[in-house]
């Protein structure tokens, strides 16, 4: 088995580019890696992912691989132009050993509480760090990973186990939060108890869909449907304070899903911390004219309404 630690960019980070892309559990590269996709990656063999979040490193995603294919031959086969949307498939350049990944969809993980990649778990997974007393964890971190770092099967199997135990220790699968776990809430665990729990937004609400991929690659946070009316909400989740922009951002939303879907009157919902006091009267203007309802979270995660 031939399977890595691969470390990848946000999308903000790198103009747009999402890859890989985790909607549809595809990732291409070129090159020495694309190389090493295309003649050592085989069905069944894991890539793990990484990325930095807020100053620390984590473990965001796996795939089991399904397929690696020449990027010619997949650019050239129309059911997969047709459903699949990575930025590999989409450029007309050609370069050296350049590979398109797919991985198996329903034993793909994409994590909705990252694992984060510390002393500890390098220790468990018998994997040595020594950094230098000049460099931070996050930095010396990152130079470790920088390049791809092969996994034996042992480990392979404690990353799994790691994985699955943590996503069933979400902050918001508990009762009752403390201030400071309300603090260190991703948008992820946000958008998860969302899912678990559509009705704190609307009793009548159900959950439809999830990080739903527009045309051009962009991605809405949540799709709600009142079970009564069939009213159909975008929800948008921010974890901190928000300003006009999410509001323009939204609405950008809620035209781009009726014009793809052919529909109208598709409303909206921001799920927030609160609004930036410089803005507030500005954002609750807005908010009065348009059909977006805004709601806030605080302490426990009580949901309110503004």
């Amino acid at each position: 088995m031939t399977s890595y630690l691969i470390p990848y960019l946000d999308p903000k980070k790198n103009n747009g580019e999402e890859d890989p892309l985790f909607s549809e559990y595809t990732y291409g590269d070129k090159g020495n890696r694309g190389y090493i996709l295309k003649n050592k990656v085989r069905k069944g063999d894991f890539l793990f992912f990484h990325t930095s979040i807020r100053n620390k490193r984590f473990i965001t995603a796996f795939y089991e691989v399904e397929e690696v294919i020449d990027i010619q031959k997949a650019r050239t086969d129309t059911t997969i132009k047709m459903k699949y949307r990575n930025p590999h498939l989409l450029s007309t350049n050609n370069n050296a050993n350049e590979v398109i990944v797919f991985g198996n969809p329903v034993k793909s993980v994409v994590f909705y509480t990252p694992l984060e990649i510390n002393k500890e778990l390098l220790l468990e997974l018998s994997i040595p760090f020594s950094p230098s007393p000049n460099q931070t964890e996050l930095a010396a971190l990152s130079s470790k990973f920088r390049n791809w770092f092969k996994l034996t099967d042992a480990q392979i199997k404690l990353l799994q186990q790691k994985v699955f135990t943590l996503q069933n220790q979400s902050y918001l699968k508990k009762k009752q939060l403390s201030s400071d776990e309300i603090r260190q809430l991703s948008e992820a665990d946000i958008e998860q108890f969302l899912v678990d729990n559509p009705s704190v937004l609307g009793s009548d609400l159900i959950y439809l869909d999830r990080q739903y991929q527009f045309k051009d690659g962009k991605r809405l946070d949540l799709l709600l449907k009142n079970r009564r009316t069939n009213q159909l909400f975008i929800v948008e989740i921010k974890k901190g304070d928000i300003g006009p922009e999410v509001l323009k951002q939204i609405k950008g939303y809620l035209k781009r899903y009726e014009d793809e879907k052919k529909i109208k009157h598709v409303k909206g919902i921001i799920v927030c911390k609160g609004i930036l006091s410089h803005f507030e009267d500005e954002v609750m203007k807005q908010l009065a004219k348009e059909k977006v309802q805004l709601f806030q979270y605080g302490w426990m995660f009580s949901i309110q309404k503004v």
